[in-house]
């Protein structure tokens, strides 16, 4: 147990989680920021599409879905060629509360980094940048089903 958790203080994790929903006035969980990424830098896209992305199953990412467009964040349309199945995409209202939480990013980043040196936060942002790439590089684990 850490010195924080016996003072019954929060995880620094869930400090900032909850910095970040009071900053932002949206209060979802990461999984779901994570999903509204996706669809923002993809478009639409099939349920199963989103669910294979991330790595699960239909019925786990179904009861997201249904609390994002329940939110407003996200809308669901009928595939023109399949009247079975839905795209799903990102509202305006969701893109705006995506820049609202990196606008709530931003600020925390640049309390957390004000007073560092420039020229450390370079060969940072350098190094982090090259970690990006290699990680986007990686090919995803294969899975046996």
């Amino acid at each position: 147990m850490t010195a924080r958790m016996a003072r019954g203080e929060s995880s620094p994790k869930r400090c900032q989680a909850g910095d970040i929903a009071r900053r932002s006035g949206y209060d979802l969980p990461q999984a779901s920021w994570s999903l509204l990424e996706y669809l923002d830098a993809r478009g639409a896209l099939r349920v199963s599409d989103i669910a294979a992305c991330h790595g699960v199953d239909i019925s786990s990412i179904t009861p997201r879905l249904k609390k994002l467009e329940r939110a407003g964040l996200i809308a669901r349309g009928r595939v023109a060629t399949d009247a079975r199945a839905f795209l799903i995409s990102i509202t305006p209202e969701g893109v705006q509360a995506l820049e609202s939480v990196h606008a709530a990013r931003r600020e925390i980043l640049g309390r957390v980094v004000g007073g560092t040196d420039p020229a450390r936060l370079a060969v940072t942002a350098d190094v982090l940048s090259c970690v990006a790439l290699r990680l986007a590089d990686e090919p995803a684990p294969v899975t046996a089903d």
